[in-house]
């Protein structure tokens, strides 16, 4: 089973936007299950144990999940809500590494990420 990156916002200016792209990550994790593929979204989980609030948190947040993006196979980026500075990083990590970007533009569909996926096996 090949990995996968979910590459979304998380970061908010209220509470609405925050469950939005809680909401938004775990459709993206849904959707690239339904690909057959193992996701890994740390903004979902890496912001239960740290406080994003803290830029010494929030670093150790983002360096954590770049350590994670760069064992994965791809990288699906969901950017119905933009593309935020934590995630250009990320993108700039797969980049780097030779990591496929896949871009999720606003419908999350699984036979997009399987169509893209097969272009790069």
């Amino acid at each position: 089973m090949k990995t996968v990156y979910i590459c979304s916002p998380y970061r908010a200016t209220s509470e609405a936007q925050l469950d939005n792209h809680i909401d938004y990550a775990q459709e993206l994790t849904r959707t690239a299950l339904a690909a057959g593929l193992a996701p890994i979204t740390p903004h979902l989980y890496l912001t239960q144990v740290t406080d994003d609030s803290k830029p010494d948190e929030r670093a150790r947040g983002l360096e954590a999940g770049t350590a994670l993006l760069l064992t994965c196979d791809f990288c699906v980026m969901g950017n119905r809500y933009g593309i935020s500075a934590g995630m250009q990083g990320e993108l700039q990590a797969a980049g780097a590494a030779d990591i496929p970007v896949i871009v999720i533009d606003g419908q999350d569909d699984v036979d997009v990420i399987k169509n893209a996926i097969e272009r790069y096996l």
